[in-house]
């Protein structure tokens, strides 16, 4: 199993296009957490809220671009069936994928703490900022990542072409990011609390600075399904590649 984490790891890094996505990302984070209107500086306040808040949507498409070719690429090839030769069963290759997908999701969120540096040098008194604001948003972006990973991975392996895995990816991370919360907006929908229901929702708790158990217990449980649909796929017990 750690052969293949390793594997997923690296392909990242010696490539162009995940070089490339990670630049994007970092570009992209950057103009709007320190350059462009609403940014950190016209706050005034000494935390990320803004970099907290667009992560999630930054994420919701570099997450399906970095996963996309998980199991399609192996389709297309035609060596999953070689991959499945192996003495490992599929849970091992399953599991193999997405923590060294989250591995390079977790690596991207590393440069990302220059902006915590950043933001502690203009404090005043320097050093000086809200570190249970930002602790509690590293945690749920590191949480909603490994669920955007595990979505994305599902939705890559029921695709034979990675355009369509990606599109697949971004459907599915929308609709369980923000899908109950548009449904909430309709009288019905809204008095059955469905928001509940909602990545954003227990994100949003968590990235408060409150490590909630139920809040951990939803990712845990959301994962876990997911993850059980995707063992599913790769047994061909629901679909066939």
């Amino acid at each position: 199993m750690w052969a293949i984490v390793q594997k997923e790891y690296q392909s990242f890094f010696s490539s162009f296009i995940g070089l490339g996505l990670m630049l994007a990302f970092y570009l992209l984070t950057g103009l709007y957490t320190w350059v462009f209107e609403g940014n950190v500086l016209d706050f005034g306040f000494a935390e990320l809220s803004v970099f907290f808040e667009l992560a999630p949507w930054f994420f919701l498409f570099f997450i399906p671009a970095l996963s996309m070719r998980l199991f399609s690429e192996e389709y297309a090839l035609k060596t999953y069936d070689l991959l499945r030769s192996l003495p490992v069963s599929d849970w091992d290759i399953l599991i193999g994928k997405v923590i060294g997908t989250f591995a390079v999701v977790l690596t991207s969120l590393i440069p990302t703490l220059f902006f915590v540096y950043s933001l502690g040098s203009l404090g005043s008194p320097e050093g000086n900022y809200d570190s249970t604001l930002i602790l509690g948003g590293y945690i749920s972006i590191s949480l909603l990542g490994l669920a955007f990973v595990c979505l994305s991975a599902l939705a890559s392996s029921l695709a034979n072409k990675q355009a369509l895995a990606f599109v697949l990816g971004v459907a599915f991370n929308f609709v369980f990011w923000q899908g109950p919360q548009e449904l909430a907006l309709i009288p019905f929908f809204a008095s059955l609390d469905v928001d509940l229901y909602s990545l954003n929702f227990h994100y949003r708790n968590i990235s408060k600075g409150v490590l909630g158990v139920a809040d951990v217990a939803y990712f845990a449980g959301f994962n876990l399904v997911v993850l059980g649909l995707l063992l599913f796929r790769l047994k061909r017990l629901l679909f066939k590649v």
